[in-house]
């Protein structure tokens, strides 16, 4: 949650295959670990799946949330403070029964504080409350009744609830599909260094959806993102490189960002790395490898 130009080489068919995807797939079960949409892996790109493992954390907002605020979250009085109607202790103590940390794991519970706290607009409530919805948790599933909570805390600049919503734009989900509206979201939230809005972003750029196709832009977004951290966009930046798609064709820069994905998570960098390894020397390889052991992500926003 990835500059270029230069001659494009050609690569090799079976580089191509390997590194360029379907270009889409018919949409998934509810999708962003709440819901979990998926979106297959079109060409260079995170596929909804990456889309999927974004959208999830947003929940763990609030399980972050709960652990930095723990001992809080387990004082006695915080039911107190909740039943009495204090927004930030309702999410609090939704957080905690949504999570089983520091309160019995009871979806229905946490939903029910979540829409209290939302309700008193509350916006990070709103935003865990549209992945409730999204994924049918604790209330009935509804993608309409996601986008209207995600809409709330958009308003209200929240940057999950801003990039759930472009999200549900992209996708036509519970809203009519709308891209140009879905790279507005995405861009409000890349404004709070928003990783996977960053990636979707660059994906946009990357098939022209909802804006001119440009793969300069493209690589700019994946690689911003990559730099932070981000599994699926490292491993767009490989392709790209790989490809000389947006960017100048360097074999041992895509092999050290295939590399660093597999690292980071992104199960579909074996094959990649695979490819691209025969292109380099072994001294080649040795280094790049040293320096993905070496290398350390930059702070990001989510």
């Amino acid at each position: 949650m990835l500059c270029r130009c230069a001659m494009l080489r050609p690569a090799s068919s079976s580089l191509q295959s390997a590194l360029r995807r379907t270009q889409k797939s018919t949409p998934g079960n509810p999708r962003r670990k709440l819901a979990e949409f998926a979106r297959s892996k079109p060409q260079l790109f995170i596929d909804k799946q990456a889309m999927k493992k974004q959208f999830s954390r947003l929940l763990c907002a609030a399980t972050l949330l709960l652990s930095s605020t723990l001992a809080i979250a387990q004082s006695p009085d915080l039911q107190q403070k909740a039943e009495a109607g204090d927004a930030q202790s309702q999410f609090k103590l939704a957080a905690a029964y949504l999570t089983g940390r520091g309160a019995p794991k009871n979806d229905d519970e946490a939903a029910r504080w979540f829409t209290l706290a939302a309700k008193q607009g509350h916006a990070e409530s709103q935003a865990n409350l549209g992945l409730m919805y999204g994924r049918g948790r604790g209330v009935p599933q509804s993608d309409e009744e996601a986008v209207k909570w995600y809409r709330l805390a958009a308003e209200q600049d929240d940057v999950d609830g801003l990039f759930n919503l472009a999200v549900m734009y992209d996708d036509g989900r519970g809203v009519a599909e709308n891209q140009e509206e879905a790279v507005r979201l995405y861009r409000l939230a890349v404004a709070q260094n928003h990783v996977s809005s960053q990636s979707n972003l660059g994906y946009m750029y990357d098939h022209g959806r909802g804006v001119a196709q440009d793969s300069k832009e493209a690589f700019k977004w994946y690689m911003m993102a990559a730099e932070q951290g981000d599994a699926n966009s490292q491993f767009n930046v490989g392709s790209m490189y790989a490809l000389g798609r947006g960017v100048e064709q360097s074999w041992p820069q895509a092999y050290f960002w295939a590399l660093l994905a597999a690292k980071d998570g992104e199960k579909d960098s074996a094959k990649q790395q695979e490819i691209i390894a025969k292109k380099l020397k072994p001294a080649q390889r040795a280094k790049i490898q040293q320096q993905v052991q070496a290398w350390k992500p930059r702070a990001s926003n989510s």
